[in-house]
Formats: structure tokens, C-alpha cells, sequence
């Protein structure tokens, strides 16, 4: 009798065990959580006021730098103060794609003295962590030049306890492809040739590695980031010896509409626009089209035919995509993910984050 009491008791409680909450879900695996933000956008800031407790880096789009060295530009104070309250890091980063502009800034010395004074000047007065290069539409032959400004710039940040991380061009190839000489020969030579990523992910901290815009307005329509096209990007890098903890792995939250359009120069031709999850809902609405999943490629996409009788095509970044892309950074032991942008999400994304990851904390 007392054998039979003692095994329902055992019973018992391994029963409350298995009911209890999450006690069959997966554990959460540590992850460097960066999300981009635009300034002075509402939907932005609303975000990353909602969901900072899923954020380990906020970097707000914030600066430019022009071809004197002059950075400019702020980030809005609120963002600073709800980032000390949940131990977020600030990165903001400084843009230009002014390929001229870049050329002559990377060649002048005391340009580059200017950009690296602000650079700390802003840092200590506002309580950065770090700064994020964001210079695209670099030529190659500028390469050498931006690798090496980046390493001075990253002697005088460390020197001040400040981390430093470049965002870099999507590429899956050293050297351009042959099969595809002019469009490819096109890219790297103004976007893709001009990163040594090898280089530049020992000098710095990280690297944000955009692996998005798989599809552009100069190819045909086709997802943001098709899993295929991230894990040949995900492999690349590794293949290229850099270490994986040095890769923030790019997602996107936009989605892209395809559409016809015209101009006087181009003609007819298709065009995308990148857009929010919110504008996605309402282009489902107000077309009555039903996504359908791409199996092969992790993403929902639709289409329809608009009143011209061209058909429009929408590859929609949602939170069932979102969660197949996130599957890759453990996958990969990558440090984490750099998610461009908040306010353009399916907000759905943030239980899955909230279920998944153990977002690092500064």
C-alpha cells in the first residue's frame, strides 16, 4: 500500500512538472540583439520604447560626415535615457554614399583627425558606447585607405574604452562573378570590392554583416532575403576564416512592393519600394491578395494585378520569416544580429525574440 501511494505521488508530481509553463520549450541562447532606428520617426521610437527590453544595441541613424571630416547630426535624448534604464548600448552610426565625397575625406589627413575628435568628442558628452562606420558606395580602389582610417579610428576609440563596428556590404564572393560580369563587375567595384572583411573584423569589434537586399531595382522581383541567399552569405564567412563571434548577422523587418513604374530617362520598368509590415496589411487589404508561403525560400509572398493590368508582386518579412532567419545565428555561432529597422516589423517578432533569446546586456 505504501509502494502504491509512493508511486502516485511520484506520478503526481512529474505530471506537474510537464504542465508547467515552458517546462518543454527549447532554451534561449544568448544573442547580441542590434536594431537600427531612424531619427525623428515616430513608429521607430515607439518600438524601441515598447520591445528595449529585447535589444542589447540600439544604433540610431543618426550622423552623417561630408568630405571634411564633419560628423554630424544627434540622437534624440529620450533614446539615451531609456537605454541606461535597460542597460542598452548607444551605437549610433554615421552614413554617406557620396562616392566622390568618401574618395576625398579617406585621402585627407586632418579630415580624418576631424571625424575621429567628434567621434569621441560626442561619445563622452553623450554617453555612447561605440560608433558604427556606415560608408557605402565605397569604390575599390578607396579600400586600402577606408580599412586603414577605420583602424586609426579604432586605436584612439579603444584607447577611450569605446567599441567600434563597421556595417558592410552583402557579398558571397571574393572577386566578381563570371557569369554575370557587368552587373557583378558593377557591384564590386562601387559597393562590394572595397571591404577587406577579414581586416576589418580583427581591427574592430564587429562587423554588421547586410545580408538583405538579395533583390534591388536593377534585378527582377524576389525576396528581401531568401534563406538560401542568407546561409550562402552566412557560409561565405566562415569559409573566409572570420571569426563567427565577430559577425552581427543582417535581418531585415521591411518587405518589399514591386510595381511598374516610369521615367523619362529609364522608361517603363519595375521598380520596388521598401515598406513596413503595417503598409503590407493595408496592400493585402486593399487588394484583396492572400500570401502564399515560399517554402524553398523561408518568406510569404503575393501578387495581384493592378488597374494598368501589370501585376505587382509583394515579398512580405514577417514574423514566421523573421524566426527562420533568427535560426541561423546559433546555427552559425554568430554573435548575434543587426535588424534593419525598427518600426517596419511584424510585431509579432518580439515574442518570438522574448522566447528565444537571452538578449546581452550592457
Amino acid at each position: 500500500m505504501l509502494v502504491t501511494t509512493m508511486r502516485s505521488v511520484v506520478l503526481g508530481l512529474c505530471c506537474l512538472v510537464l504542465l508547467a509553463p515552458g517546462a518543454n520549450a527549447a532554451p534561449r541562447f544568448g544573442s547580441e540583439n542590434l536594431f537600427y532606428m531612424l531619427p525623428g520617426n515616430r513608429d521607430s521610437f515607439a518600438s524601441f520604447k515598447a520591445h528595449a527590453d529585447e535589444i542589447s544595441i540600439i544604433s540610431p541613424a543618426a550622423y552623417e560626415i561630408d568630405k571634411y571630416g564633419t560628423i554630424s547630426g544627434g540622437v534624440d535624448p529620450r533614446v539615451i535615457e531609456i537605454a541606461r534604464e535597460h542597460h542598452i548600448m548607444v551605437m549610433p552610426l554615421f552614413q554617406s554614399t557620396d562616392q566622390a565625397a568618401i574618395h576625398e575625406f579617406l585621402g585627407n589627413p586632418a579630415a580624418r583627425e576631424r571625424a575621429i575628435r567628434i567621434m569621441l568628442y560626442d561619445a563622452e558628452t553623450w554617453h555612447f558606447g561605440g560608433w558604427q562606420f556606415d560608408l557605402e558606395n565605397v569604390s575599390v580602389a578607396d579600400g586600402s585607405a577606408y580599412t586603414d582610417f577605420y583602424r586609426q579610428a579604432a586605436d584612439a576609440l579603444h584607447k577611450h574604452g569605446l567599441k567600434i563596428s563597421m556595417a558592410v556590404v552583402k557579398s558571397d564572393a571574393p572577386v566578381p562573378d563570371p557569369g554575370h560580369s557587368g552587373y557583378d563587375r558593377f557591384l564590386y567595384e562601387n559597393w562590394r570590392g572595397a571591404f577587406d572583411l577579414k581586416a576589418l573584423a580583427k581591427i574592430g569589434d564587429f562587423l554588421s554583416f547586410m545580408s538583405y537586399d538579395e533583390h534591388t531595382s536593377l534585378t527582377p522581383p524576389g525576396p528581401v532575403a531568401g534563406i538560401p541567399w542568407m546561409r550562402g552569405m552566412a557560409e561565405y564567412l566562415i569559409r573566409s576564416g572570420i571569426d563567427p563571434k565577430k559577425i552581427s548577422f543582417g535581418i531585415p523587418t521591411y518587405s518589399d512592393h514591386w510595381y511598374p513604374s516610369y521615367t523619362a530617362s529609364q522608361g517603363a520598368h519595375s521598380t520596388r519600394a521598401e515598406i513596413s509590415y503595417a503598409e503590407v496589411q493595408y496592400l493585402l487589404d486593399r487588394y484583396q491578395a492572400k500570401p502564399r508561403w515560399m517554402a524553398d525560400q523561408g518568406v510569404d509572398f503575393a501578387r495581384w494585378t493592378a488597374p494598368d493590368g501589370v501585376f505587382n508582386w509583394l515579398f512580405i518579412e514577417n514574423a514566421r520569416s523573421f524566426k527562420e532567419k533568427l535560426a541561423l545565428i546559433p546555427e552559425y555561432h554568430f554573435r548575434g544580429f543587426s535588424a534593419w529597422v525598427l518600426g517596419d516589423e511584424d510585431p509579432a517578432i518580439w515574442d518570438i525574440l522574448q522566447q528565444e533569446t537571452e538578449p546581452r546586456r550592457y
